[in-house]
Formats: structure tokens, sequence, C-alpha cells
């Protein structure tokens, strides 16, 4: 998985991006989030968002692991309490969802759901995770809290 992010990474830079297509986290940002996530310093939203991230459509689809069933009760009522959905953090959906607003409305998102389990490096490392793999390309400069940039600038058309 290392060596795809890195890969992916890379041929950004040497086959350049858009001009058009913002830059607003660094690799090392992605990267740090990215192994947050994997040591579950995400909290437990995994549970709820998919293992994969991509959230729950409500169907009960055996692709969304871990199965609903095999959580705590209170997750499972969590979940069921929202009809079953849960939303995608990353890909096509969390894009469609995110295009048209802020990297700031992202932050207060977050800074809302996950205020005292995170830490604000810990949120803006995951943030750039996010991105990152839903295909925004990593730059030169940190993500921010001050970083203000529409998600959907971030993005090629066709990924969005």
């Amino acid at each position: 998985m290392r060596v795809a992010f890195l890969v992916v990474t890379i041929a950004g830079v040497l086959f350049g991006q858009a001009t058009d297509r913002p830059a607003v986290y660094t690799a090392a940002q992605a990267e740090a989030g990215r192994t947050e996530i994997l040591n579950n310093k995400f909290g437990n939203c995994t549970l709820c968002h998919t293992a994969a991230l991509t959230g729950r459509m409500g169907t009960g689809d055996a692709s969304e692991l871990p199965p609903v069933s095999s959580l705590s009760e209170d997750f499972q009522k969590l979940i069921i309490g929202n009809g079953g959905k849960v939303p995608a953090l990353v890909g096509p959906a969390f894009i469609s969802r995110w295009s048209s607003r802020s990297t700031q409305d992202l932050f207060r998102e977050f800074q809302g759901r996950f205020a005292s389990p995170l830490s604000e490096e810990t949120r803006l490392n995951i943030i750039a995770y996010l991105l990152h793999a839903s295909g925004a390309s990593p730059g030169t400069q940190p993500l921010t809290m001050s970083t203000n940039e529409q998600i959907g600038r971030l993005f090629s058309a066709h990924q969005k």
C-alpha cells in the first residue's frame, strides 16, 4: 500500500498537475493521515464509515465491512438511527457531496464531530489523506486550518 501511495504521488509530481487544480496538502501529511487511520487514531469512525471509508448505503450490503451486525450495540443503534446510511469519506460520493464546499467547511465538520478525540494536527492529516485517497494531488505547502479552497477545484473533471 505504501509503495502504491508513493508511486501515485511521484507520478503526479513528475507528470505535473493541471494549473487549475490547487494542491492544498503535502504527501507527508496524507501518509501520516493514512497511518493514523490504520492505527485507529480516527477513533471508531471507520466502523461506521466502513474500513474503506466508503460509507454505508443503508442497504446492508455485504461489501460494507465491518458488517453492522458485528458492531457493538451502541454503533448499531447509531447506524440504524441514521437509516443505515453513513456518508463516504473518500471517492466519488465524497467528492460529489463536498465539491461545492470549501476545505474550511470540511475542517468545521471534522472539528464539530471529532473535536475531543483528535488533535488539530491529526484532523489535518486525516483530511489530507481523505483528499489524497479521493484523487487530489499533493503539493509543497501543508494543509492548515486557514487553508480555504473549494474542494471541487482539487479534483479533475473526470473525478467529479
